[in-house]
């Protein structure tokens, strides 16, 4: 018989259950690791939702940690020098 009183001792902690709930993740990094190299040249195609933001070549200054699933990069235009924290998904090689 189930009681109200006994209920608490079947339960998991939360921290158990929260590590439980995130499989595949190391870190902040995703399984397959970062597609491009610092110092390669890239074209940046922004996202429909970043509409005053324009597409052009970059060069990759820095990896970072992936987010939501999707590696990220911090990135600098060659044409006027401005930097930009980009997604995988939104580089192609050039």
């Amino acid at each position: 018989k189930n009681e109200p009183s006994n209920l608490y001792k079947k339960a998991l902690p939360l921290k158990q259950v929260q590590a439980a709930s995130r499989p595949g993740k190391e870190q902040g990094r995703s399984i397959g690791g970062h597609k491009f190299k610092v110092g390669q040249s890239l074209l940046f195609s922004p996202s429909i939702f970043e509409a005053a933001t324009r597409k052009g070549l970059f060069r990759v200054v820095s990896l970072l940690p992936a987010d939501g699933g999707d590696n990220q990069y911090r990135l600098k235009s060659e044409t006027d020098g401005h930097e930009r924290v980009v997604r995988e998904g939104q580089l192609t090689l050039v």
